[in-house]
């Protein structure tokens, strides 16, 4: 939605012409238009030039918002070079200024010469010349808009993917860092970045970043349903209750080139006789992407989920995606008690076959290998439920590639960056599939619709042969055979 432009009319700007005091008026032949004749003792000075303005101070970063300890982790930064090594942003763009130790040093720069003992000194009003001078001697140097527009630039350039805060020796929780800092900046209004306000814009306009209306949210269900792949429409919980709550998110939801991993999750439920229900066109944004982009109204979208979720009943939500998994698991809590458990899809069915719930009953012939999604694993922790799934699909093989784990290499699609930098993550994906290639797997696996959004991205730009697949898909495909 727009909003209407308000028309203002402006006054015409006044007229300067200065002469000479000697001037006499113009002929009269001049106010019935005729270009009066010069005369000597009319003689029309040049306006004297306006001195230039001084450009306007930059605004200052409200760092009494950040919790304190964010200022002595950035204090904390050895400068040691560990995030250099690992950072896969730094891989395709090699500048200092988007490593973490640079924004870290960066940062700080800017709040002490806004808010540190010279700035204080150099902003009074009281003898400003010779506190000024003081300033200049404690090393003072007023910073420009520039540099904090540029700084803003290179804080976006991050996929959040936490990378940085498994190797650093300092152990700096680099991920809630840059996302406090985030939220600073943009209160300042010095972010998001232009690129990445229709994420923000759709998300407060529309409940999902994709741009489309809230009516359209369960229409995957219905196609799927008219073409087959699902028996019938998975029930409304707010109708006939259940014990699980599966949430979908906006990416299975409205890109149906990722439908597959709803229609798959659906079927697998459906076969195990889960009690559970999905929320339809209630269902809303979890709110993931106004916390990564730094918009402090991810708390309105957060409290409004949490007493939706708490109304049900329910004993747990279940999520396909990742980045819906962290964000509610992790991060809802700071804002909300939750009364249910809060399971990834994974999660939930190697509790089943622990249970012997989980039963694969047929071979999968395939090789594959497995990227961790950035929120479900080096954020969460969960490593081994997928590669235990994996391995009691009967003739699944799976390859392992050099960067698995906590290690990972981050495909680019989290934290704003696609949208931000779109070229970026293609490269970024482009080296997490020639990694996959490598190991000569047929297929190239994850658990979070957003990586299979962004490693396709890099399948279709190197023109690869292997294949990427949600879990959930080769789950289904054990579980009901070639039918699925």
């Amino acid at each position: 939605m727009s909003d209407k432009d308000n028309s203002q009319t402006q006054a015409p700007e006044e007229s300067q012409t200065t002469s000479s005091p000697e001037a006499s008026p113009a002929p009269a032949q001049a106010q019935a238009g005729e270009a009066p004749k010069a005369t000597p003792e009319a003689k029309t000075q040049p306006p004297e030039e306006e001195p230039e303005a001084a450009p306007a101070p930059p605004r200052v970063i409200p760092v009494q918002h950040l919790d304190a300890k964010r200022i002595l982790q950035l204090e904390a930064c050895t400068r040691c070079g560990e995030c250099l090594s690992w950072c896969p942003v730094h891989d395709q763009d090699g500048r200092e200024d988007i490593l973490p130790r640079g924004k870290a040093a960066e940062f700080l720069r800017i709040i002490k010469a806004q808010h540190g003992l010279a700035a204080r000194i150099a902003g009074s009003s009281e003898t400003r010349g010779l506190r000024r001078a003081l300033a200049r001697l404690m090393g003072h140097r007023p910073l420009s808009e520039e540099e904090i527009v540029t700084f803003a630039a290179n804080l976006y350039e991050c996929s959040t993917c936490g990378q940085c805060q498994i190797v650093c020796p300092a152990n700096i929780d680099t991920v809630n860092l840059w996302e406090e800092i985030r939220r600073v900046m943009v209160m300042a209004g010095y972010g998001p970045l232009e690129s990445q306000k229709g994420l923000v814009k759709s998300v407060k306009s529309y409940d999902n970043p994709w741009q489309q209306p809230r009516t359209a949210r369960a229409k995957w269900a219905r196609r799927a349903k008219k073409e087959k792949l699902i028996a019938d429409l998975p029930p409304d919980i707010k109708k006939k209750g259940g014990k699980i709550l599966l949430f979908l998110g906006c990416t299975a939801s409205f890109d149906s080139n990722v439908r597959q991993v709803a229609v798959s999750t659906v079927n697998i439920l459906e076969s195990l006789g889960v009690s559970y229900g999905i929320l339809g066109n209630k269902e809303a944004c979890c709110g993931s992407v106004m916390l990564r982009m730094g918009d402090p109204e991810y708390e309105r979208i957060f409290t409004h989920n949490i007493e939706l979720f708490n109304s049900l009943g329910i004993e747990a939500l279940v999520t396909s995606c990742a980045g819906c998994y962290k964000t509610i698991h992790e991060d809802y809590p700071r804002v909300g008690k939750l009364n249910f458990e809060v399971l990834h899809t994974i999660q939930f069915l190697h509790r089943l076959l622990e249970k012997g719930d989980l039963k694969f009953k047929y071979p999968v012939e395939t090789t594959v290998t497995y990227h961790d999604p950035c929120h479900l694993g080096r954020a969460s922790g969960v490593f081994e439920e997928p590669r235990q799934i994996m391995e009691a699909i009967p003739g699944l093989e799976l390859i392992e590639m050099p960067r698995n784990r906590e290690y990972s290499r981050c495909c680019g699609a989290g934290g704003g960056l696609k949208a931000g930098y779109p070229d970026l993550q293609n490269l970024m994906a482009q080296e997490r599939v020639k990694e996959a290639v490598e190991t000569g797997a047929e297929q190239l696996v994850s658990c979070c619709p957003f990586c299979y959004q962004g490693l396709q991205i890099g399948i279709g730009a190197q023109g690869a042969e292997i294949k990427a697949q949600d879990l959930s898909a080769l789950v289904e495909l054990s579980l009901l055979g070639e039918k699925s």
